[in-house]
């Protein structure tokens, strides 16, 4: 200790100080600035560092349902804060400010001295060498590290003003509680905006911006860890304001602690991201994610962009309130010669209070969409409950792993019925219902959803009759008559974008080499033995509520970005709402369509409004290794999609994963009339009434004066037939439970079943079909 302080050494210490800060003084003029510029040349200059600001994600209705990217930032013009919060937030780290040039001459002579004799490492830089040296990205404290913060800080005291330059720093630094820039940490301290911070709110920031987390030294100053060095370096910063002639001595004595404006935090409560993977509506951050790329933003995630989504929360809620449910894995792993194999087996569900699938078999999964017919938005969507695992409702993965349909079964009906329709068939038109059997001499083995004794209308049924019933022979007929390419691409026209083969592989309709000819999509297409999303089902039934007129669906409604001067939100050029639209069929079709639909909903009827629906139910067919099938009379697919003039939806229930019977809670066999048909009629109502729409009347059509009645193979039991019967079955009841749609006996769905590990959550969207 006594050598430490002899003369010897002070002079040694005196003199470097003195030759540090000579060769500042050197390096900044002549020869050694113009060395020193080649350290700045590898540093972004500060308007073009790409701040990671978030992006926020809003209902159209207003309520934001995500937050996205890496950093939790939000940038602040510094206009919109008073004066003396601006100088409460820096009186802690650099009270001269307004009057150095950028840099601290002892300050560097100290690192070098430090560096030079092994001492501790210290910091000391302005705020304008701390932004410098985050621009740089460079935090280790060492002579050349200052030598080179000074060469940058003074050029940037060059070229911007000090307002500039504080809110550069302002708008980087890091506050602790996972909040970069003060705009963020206003939210994680406060629970405010930072325009709206008191002036001790703010000392409270500046005194936090010393050390803002514990470390191994030192507890930090953030008033939750280390409540007592808090308000010491509270005090700091405000004796420093009034020292500068920032604050008056009465102001000064007047400052109380913030203690009651304080928030609690919790660690990783202000963490960047949220709304991806921890809630329903993480899905439609996918489709957001399709339609900024397809605009060329590649940083719409941390641009600090404000995406408005048509996504509207009441409707959502209501969908909520329906069909809430998280499935738990259990993962186990094996190791032979080596090689890891892992399997995760089904360990429980967490239901939503109330919902339709509560108290449900686990197996059970379910899925909707709602579109608004008049422009295409999608109000409310449910695949699942995390943006980075399986969609029920769309599509997943791309190429030839692509997977996601349900086979629609008898709700796919109301495409087949238009492309009748437009292929000069009528309502009125009548057929053979009778089995088709291949011991016959027919095609395949078709029956009749369990209505095969229905004696009502014998060997002269209409098609209207048999659309209600839910009859398959007609349908399958139809598919053969006109082609099952021209019923798959009508289906396209209306929205349905993909569709699955037998053998799991997806075709998407419209694009060059889709095949969907016979030996694609065989006759069975007309009555719904290929799978389509809950997506697609629904943009389709949207069409018939338009009239015909087919919008393409779409998430996004506008794309906002802050100006960085006045801290307004403007449009972004070129981005936002487009509804895609175009005649898919005309009018006469669609309410033709429609005026039979309307018959259709019976005990799902909507209270006091039009409705028009359709069911469908899709046999399981599983089958043992000899041929047998594994769940005799079983389902494995459940549909019920229907619209009003304001809102289509479809619903579909089925198996998370493997292909199981879908039963209910009691045993009994879940058919497209049963449960979701409660869950369409559940959420149409609730979202109705929410949304406050009025109700509005659908098409009646031409009752059947369009079209040929004569056309068909329906046997007229006498010269005069007798006019054809109203429906037999109540309203409601024609999609009978059991048995399900089975002919021909349907192969296993290969694609709506996911694979049964999916791969780990990514750290951005997953890919999706373009």
């Amino acid at each position: 200790m006594a050598a430490e302080k002899s003369p010897g050494n002070k002079r040694r210490r005196r003199r470097a100080l003195i030759a540090g800060a000579i060769g500042v003084a050197i390096m900044l003029s002549g020869a050694g600035l113009i060395a020193g510029t080649y350290f700045y040349a590898k540093v972004p200059r500060p308007e073009e560092l790409a701040l990671k600001e978030n992006t926020e994600v809003f209902s159209a209705d207003g309520k934001q349902i995500a937050k996205l990217g890496a950093e939790n930032r939000s940038v602040v013009p510094m206009e919109t804060l008073g004066e003396q919060v601006r100088n409460a937030l820096i009186a802690g780290e650099d009270k001269n400010f307004y009057q150095h040039s950028g840099i601290d001459l002892w300050g560097i002579a100290r690192a070098a001295w430090n560096n030079l004799t092994g001492g501790g490492t210290q910091g000391a830089s302005t705020i304008t060498q701390q932004y410098a040296r985050a621009a740089a990205d460079d935090l280790e404290i060492t002579y050349a590290r200052k030598m080179r913060e000074a060469v940058m800080a003074r050029k940037l005291e060059q070229e911007f003003n000090k307002s500039q330059i504080m809110g550069f720093y302002l708008n980087t630094v890091y506050f602790g509680r996972s909040a970069y820039g003060v705009g963020a940490a206003a939210q994680a301290y406060f629970g405010k905006d930072a325009a709206k911070l008191t002036v001790p709110e703010a000392a409270v920031l500046g005194a936090v911006l010393r050390q803002p987390e514990p470390n191994d030294a030192h507890d930090g100053y953030d008033p939750q860890h280390n409540p007592t060095a808090a308000r010491e370096r509270w005090n700091y910063v405000l004796n420093n304001m009034v020292e500068m002639g920032w604050l008056s001595a009465a102001d000064r004595a007047a400052a109380e602690y913030p203690e009651k404006s304080l928030r609690p935090y919790k660690p990783g409560q202000h963490a960047g991201e949220w709304g991806y993977q921890d809630r329903p509506t993480g899905n439609v951050i996918n489709y957001v994610a399709d339609e900024m790329r397809a605009w060329n933003i590649p940083d719409w995630r941390s641009g600090g962009y404000r995406i408005t989504t048509s996504i509207d929360s009441r409707a959502q809620a209501a969908l909520e309130k329906q069909i809430n449910r998280t499935h738990r894995w259990k993962k186990a792993c094996t190791t032979k010669d080596g090689k890891e194999t892992c399997t995760e087996t089904l360990d429980g569900v967490v239901d939503g209070k109330g919902t339709k699938l509560a108290g449900q078999p686990e197996n059970l999964m379910a899925a909707a969409v709602a579109v608004d017919p008049r422009n295409g938005r999608v109000i409310a969507y449910y695949g699942g409950n995390d943006g980075t695992g399986i969609d029920y409702a769309g599509s997943n993965g791309t190429g030839d792993d692509e997977f996601g349909g349900h086979p629609p079964a008898s709700s796919f009906k109301i495409y087949t019925l238009a492309a009748a329709l437009e292929n000069g068939y009528s309502i009125k038109s009548h057929f053979d219902s009778s089995p088709l059997s291949k011991k016959n001499g027919d095609e395949a083995d078709v029956q009749n959803s369990g209505r095969d004794n229905d004696a009502s209308c014998g060997k002269y049924c209409t098609l209207e009759l048999m659309t209600v019933k839910s009859y398959n022979v007609p349908f399958f007929k139809i598919a053969r008559d006109i082609g099952p390419e021209k019923v798959v691409d009508l289906a396209r026209r209306a929205g349905v974008t993909t569709m699955w083969t037998n053998d799991g592989k997806a075709q998407h309709l419209g694009r060059d080499g889709a095949k969907t000819g016979p030996d694609t999509f065989y006759y069975q297409v007309g009555f719904g033995q290929y799978p389509i999303t809950v997506l697609d089902h629904a943009s389709g039934a949207a069409t018939f509520a338009a009239h015909g007129m087919y919008r393409k669906p779409h998430f996004v409604v506008s794309v906002e970005r802050k100006d960085r001067q006045t801290g307004e939100w403007k449009p972004v050029e070129g981005l936002g709402e487009k509804v895609e639209s175009r005649k898919a069929f005309t009018t006469e079709i669609a309410d033709e369509v429609t005026s039979v639909l309307k018959q259709i909903p019976g005990a799902h009827a909507l209270s006091g409004r039009d409705s028009a629906g359709k069911t469908g139910t899709w046999e399981n067919g599983q089958r043992k290794a000899n041929g047998d099938k594994r769940y005799p009379g079983k389902n494995a697919h459940a549909w019920f999609v229907g619209y009003t003039p304001q809102i289509a939806a479809a619903v579909w229930v089925g198996n998370v994963r493997e292909e199981k019977p879908i039963v209910d809670k009691n045993g009994d066999n879940i058919a497209g009339a049963k449960l979701p048909g409660q869950i369409w009629e559940d959420f149409m109502n609730e979202a109705h009434r929410a949304m406050d729409l009025k109700p509005e009347k659908l098409a009646d059509g031409t009752d059947g004066n369009l079209g040929d009645p004569d056309k068909g193979d329906g046997a007229s039991p006498s010269p005069e037939p007798p006019p054809s019967p109203s429906p037999s079955c109540l309203p409601g009841e024609c999609e009978p439970s059991t048995p399900p749609s089975s002919s021909p006996e349907p192969e296993p769905s290969k694609s709506p079943s996911p694979k049964p590990s999916p791969p780990p959550p990514p750290a951005s969207p997953k890919p999706r079909k373009s």
